[in-house]
């Protein structure tokens, strides 16, 4: 095992049995690795098992099949390590892409953002918490005064910024972002992508980002991983992902992304894949045919 990995999977499966002749196959045998530090890209469009791997390594679905190793120890399964385990929901946190729901209404930004601390084992004092609650507005861009209203109260942007503090408010090693800009304008989103990247640099955590956007996570990723239908199809460096991508569905996505010229928008051909297409085979097996694997 490659000691440089925070996390890893290796065919990772996650079913949902819907009924004696239905099974849906959401993520069907994944295995890679991401690296202490790093910032890695997943893409894929909706529906592909972007938000189901999400769930998955970060404990909240069950995996069907396969592992998943948090610094080196299991954490799925019945022989998972009860430590790691621990340690996985101590460093590790999310950022989900519905802001409205993923914060509780009858609560202020206050209590939101301070809710983590419940969690830890050996949490600060009141003081500490305190300080560290106003530090992290600071960094989110939001004075003071938000602390005391309730989500209702805030636009979706600024709903973004208290999710991002608090799950960047007890220092995680491991933050899960999936698709945390979707659902906003896009002035907001180059602002909470910024904000993003800023902070990653400054604590040095491992960022999961989630995304469709590919001009995001161009913007802001070291890896790219490209899912179809529940598996692997593509992962290399952001750069020579974009640069030289060798699968025909990467090449379809990348094809169709905007570019702020009505000239080249114009006259661009946008690629076509057939997702209904079978894959032909495991990740690895496409990675050893197609040199994907990098």
């Amino acid at each position: 095992m490659d000691k440089n990995l925070i996390l890893e999977v290796r065919d990772l499966k996650q079913h949902f049995r819907i009924n004696d002749r239905l099974t849906i196959k959401a993520i069907d045998g994944m295995t890679f690795g991401i690296r202490q530090g790093e910032v890695f890209g997943l893409v894929g469009e909706s529906g592909c098992g972007k938000s189901t791997f999400a769930r998955a390594v970060t404990g909240i679905y069950r995996p069907t099949e396969g592992e998943i190793f948090y610094r080196g120890a299991l954490v799925s399964g019945k022989k998972a390590d009860a430590n790691a385990v621990r340690q996985r929901q101590i460093e590790m946190q999310t950022v989900f892409q519905d802001s409205a729901a993923a914060l509780n209404p009858r609560m202020t930004v206050e209590e939101i953002i301070l809710e983590p601390f419940r969690i830890l084992p050996n949490r600060p004092d009141a003081q500490t918490q305190q300080a560290m609650l106003r530090q992290m507005m600071e960094n989110v861009g939001m004075a003071p005064s938000f602390l005391q209203k309730h989500p209702g109260e805030i636009s979706g942007g600024q709903r973004q910024r208290v999710a991002i503090a608090r799950s960047l408010i007890t220092d995680p090693a491991f933050v899960v972002a999936d698709e945390p800009v979707a659902s906003l304008d896009i002035s907001i989103q180059a602002q909470i992508i910024s904000l993003f990247q800023h902070v990653q640099k400054e604590h040095g955590f491992t960022f999961l980002l989630i995304a469709h956007d590919l001009s995001v996570v161009r913007f802001i990723c070291d890896r790219v991983g490209v899912m179809l239908h529940g598996k692997l199809v593509e992962m290399a460096p952001t750069k020579e992902l974009f640069s030289n991508p060798l699968h025909p569905y990467t090449q379809a996505l990348l094809s169709a992304i905007h570019v702020p010229d009505p000239v080249y928008e114009r006259n661009k051909k946008i690629l076509e894949y057939d997702t209904k297409t079978p894959l032909g085979g495991t990740f690895e097996e496409i990675a050893k045919d197609h040199w994907l694997l990098k």
